[in-house]
């Protein structure tokens, strides 16, 4: 009895798979689909699908446009992320039409923490190279460098769902497309969602950090940035009461960080200091940097 049943289950998936495979290979070059945009919340969305990939599993879908992608950008998707656009209802003309969709509250973990769409896999991000640089020589791409800030900047608004190590498989193949600095930097400073301003209100604690790389070491004060707009730095050399504005998309960028940080207004050595959030660190997994403007080669490092 339990093999029959085992049977059974076999011959349902297989099934469902040659249904999925036959409903969305159906569809011709150019015809409208929705993808699966993000898992949870559930998030479909409507793009163009291009073709069906080697080996019948995966498909091209040209996603919708976005600010950095104004013809959209080209991603593989399982058949099971990818559907026919289903017709829209015919309303009851007694029954009042669908509201639109209302933004979820920020408060609850929202949907703005992914704007950018959801956060690049290693998958994504060699995909993106190779359908824009190809596989034979991408260094005569005249291309090139242009395809590298499109990635930078889709990375800075995206962020990524691993940690970038400079050892290993995925560095080696970035390699072959020739991603420099640009690249690897933000790779390594964005996992995670791009962190919202109300991410970095509250407390930290700091410990001296000197030029880039180097350890962390000692007490080194701590810091109260209020989300009406004013920051408490207790310093060594006395405490500064000072106002903070938003960083801009320029400031962090700077800094190869996407998402949103603050500026810490004639803060220590009366300069102006960006502050942004880091996922990586602290107790609780936060932690914040601050660079000194705008030669960025002072950093102190806080958690909490």
């Amino acid at each position: 009895m339990l093999e029959i049943v085992q049977i059974r289950k076999m011959f349902l998936f297989f099934a469902v798979c040659l249904l999925l495979f036959i409903t969305v290979s159906a569809q011709k070059p150019g015809d409208k689909v929705e993808y699966k945009a993000q898992n949870w919340p559930e998030k479909w969305e409507v793009g163009t699908f291009v073709k069906t990939l080697p080996g019948g599993t995966q498909v091209l879908i040209r996603e919708k446009p976005t600010e950095f992608f104004p013809d959209g950008s080209e991603r593989a998707y399982a058949l099971n992320e990818v559907r026919p656009i289903a017709k829209a209802p015919v309303n009851d003309p007694k029954t009042p039409p669908n509201p639109p969709d209302r933004p979820r509250d920020e408060e609850k973990g929202t949907d703005a923490d992914q704007a950018g769409g959801p956060q690049l896999s290693q998958q994504d991000i060699l995909t993106f190279l190779r359908n824009r640089l190809g596989v034979g020589d991408p260094f005569r791409n005249p291309q090139r460098e242009q395809v590298l800030q499109q990635l930078r900047e889709e990375i800075l608004a995206r962020g990524v769902n691993f940690r970038y190590s400079a050892i290993g498989d995925f560095s080696n193949q970035l390699g072959k497309f020739g991603a420099l600095s640009n690249v690897t930097y933000p790779l390594h400073e964005n996992f995670g969602a791009p962190a919202k301003l109300n991410s970095l209100f509250g407390k930290w604690s700091f410990a001296k950090v000197g030029a880039p790389g180097a350890p962390m070491f000692g007490n080194n004060g701590s810091m109260v940035i209020n989300a009406n707009g004013s920051y408490v730095w207790n310093t060594a050399s006395g405490v500064i009461n000072g106002k903070w504005r938003k960083a801009t998309s320029d400031e962090m960028a700077e800094s190869d960080k996407g998402g949103e940080g603050v500026v810490l207004l004639a803060a220590k050595s009366g300069s102006d200091w960006i502050a942004y959030k880091r996922n990586e660190e602290g107790p609780q997994g936060q932690g914040i940097m601050l660079q000194i403007l705008p030669s960025h080669n002072l950093r102190e490092r806080g958690t909490r």
